[in-house]
């Protein structure tokens, strides 16, 4: 007999006894303390474990909510759900849920942290605590598409418009973690059409660069012949066209990646645009040249050391401004503007697309293969990277004679 045939409001508990239960169905009974107190408690078995809940105080809570509770466990517990366990991760969100967008989207921050490199987190930080500052204060279940919409024209009318389709992209990982932690129910982030709230973003321009052959061997005579800027500077600048690598890579360049045993710079994926690790292959001239720099500077961790500071490297516009020394105007050639000469010359020179791609630090494949890829096409890339640093050699003879 089920307890709703019977009048719950006459269960009392023996004199003789601390408490009585009187059972209804399913694992669903009443504990009836000696006190008078009638509790609600539900019992079921978890990985082959007794187990009991609670679900409330009589009358409070009424017989039809109790058993509503224990049919809601049950359909926890044939998902293979401990019902006390949801309730407690539950309760713990709920007791959370008032906290504000900083306080989420630091959370977030500081779990994604260590999957960055140090400077790409200080980045995402600066983006909450200062461009976002405006949604820090809002509780984050309260933040709709209007404050998102709002916070993407403010960084318009800053003009810096680059940055709104970025932080938008991290606002909506914010708020899938919020989501995930029950934090809210919606992400305003999620579907926003950010081409129809600003104002279109401008294309970005390719760097100038030289591709004509004749050009480029003058380019390379002046590069490595003419005397101007210091020797960090010079050195740099006749590096940069043979290894293919980004300015801020050539600068920040160390010793400790250099293994002239092996004809390799391996740098780590921390120091690398793409976050991935880079190996470049040194051809006969790089390593000639970096033998004769270490003589002058192997007393620094760095490669081109700063004159100011040996712990730290040359600053950021040196190789720019000793190409305007030489006569080169910034929409005729540029130090980034080296990779895109490389490029264009080993493709038209017919050398395998995906070998160019891979030696210019460029992500290709999937996102699994480029885990494992680092060293991908090396024999080849090694063949390449010598017929360059030949190649751009005789380009530079060529111009002499004439």
């Amino acid at each position: 007999m089920t307890i709703l045939a019977r009048d719950i409001n006459g269960f009392t508990c023996p004199e003789n006894k601390k408490q009585a239960k009187e059972f209804d169905s399913k694992g669903l009974y009443l504990l009836i303390k000696s006190s008078g107190s009638k509790l609600w408690r539900f019992r079921y078995i978890y990985n082959s474990k007794n187990k009991e809940m609670a679900l409330g105080k009589y009358p409070s809570i009424s017989l039809s909510k109790a058993r509503e509770g224990a049919d809601n466990a049950r359909i926890l517990l044939s998902q293979g759900i401990d019902p006390m366990v949801e309730r407690k991760t539950v309760k713990k969100a709920s007791e959370v849920s008032d906290k504000t967008f900083s306080v989420v989207a630091l959370n977030w921050w500081g779990k994604q942290q260590s999957s960055w490199s140090e400077d790409h987190a200080k980045k995402i930080k600066r983006w909450i605590t200062e461009d976002a500052k405006k949604l820090c204060s809002l509780a984050v279940d309260e933040i709709d598409a209007g404050h998102i919409t709002e916070l993407m024209l403010e960084i318009e009318y800053s003009g810096n418009l680059k940055k709104a389709p970025v932080i938008l992209s991290v606002l909506n990982r914010i708020f899938g973690f919020a989501l995930g932690h029950r934090l809210t129910r919606t992400n305003p982030a999620q579907g926003l059409a950010l081409r129809d709230i600003i104002s279109p973003i401008p294309k970005a321009k390719s760097f100038s660069a030289i591709i004509n052959s004749k050009l480029l061997g003058k380019l390379i005579f002046d590069v490595d012949t003419l005397p101007s800027g210091t020797f960090c500077t010079v050195e740099a600048l006749k590096l940069i066209p043979r290894v293919f690598l980004r300015p801020t890579e050539v600068r920040n360049l160390k010793w400790e990646y250099i293994d002239f045993e092996a004809r390799l710079i391996r740098i780590p994926a921390e120091h690398m645009k793409k976050e991935r690790m880079h190996l470049v292959p040194m051809a006969t001239q790089v390593i000639e040249q970096l033998i004769s720099i270490q003589e002058v500077t192997g007393y620094s961790p760095f490669v081109f050391p700063s004159l100011r500071n040996s712990n730290n490297p040359i600053s950021k516009n040196v190789m720019t401004n000793r190409l305007r020394t030489l006569g080169y105007t910034g929409d005729v050639m540029t130090t980034h503007g080296f990779r895109g000469t490389a490029s264009t010359t080993l493709n038209e020179e017919g050398w395998d697309e995906d070998h160019v791609e891979m030696q210019l630090a460029h992500l290709t494949g999937t996102e699994t293969s480029r885990a494992y890829n680092h060293a991908k096409y090396l024999p080849n890339r090694k063949k390449m990277m010598q017929f360059w640093a030949d190649h751009l050699d005789q380009l530079k003879t060529e111009y002499t004679i004439v």
